[in-house]
């Protein structure tokens, strides 16, 4: 990485253009794959994870992802989003749980790996 990094800015033109192109490379192999979203709702009985498609859930506000959860998993009671799991750029799971803002929600979401619900 160090290498790329010498090499994108190097004075050169040549050797900087293909610097910035296989850091680019690096960075788009990096990012999470098609997969999923998974939902761990925390029940009272025992906890239940769903899978979700991510290209769905970035196409609405965060408000209605929680309506469709909230249907999907056939809850009456209000339920809320605690927190979630996310993708780090080598493509592993952080295990570090994170509140979501809801006004990033549609930035967030190609980066979420499971999100943690309760009523």
């Amino acid at each position: 990485q160090r290498l790329l990094s010498q090499l994108a800015t190097s004075d050169n033109e040549l050797a900087s253009g293909l610097g910035q192109c296989l850091e680019a490379l690096r960075l788009i192999s990096a990012l999470p794959r098609a997969s999923p979203v998974l939902v761990k709702y925390s029940s009272a009985l025992s906890p239940i994870t769903k899978a979700f498609g991510r290209e769905h859930l970035s196409r609405v506000p965060l408000r209605t992802v929680i309506a469709l959860i909230k249907t999907s998993f056939s809850l009456s009671d209000p339920i809320h989003i605690t927190t979630a799991l996310f993708y780090r750029e080598d493509g592993t799971i952080d295990t570090t749980p994170v509140l979501i803002d809801e006004d990033s929600w549609k930035e967030l979401v190609p980066y979420v790996h499971t999100l943690h619900v309760e009523d």
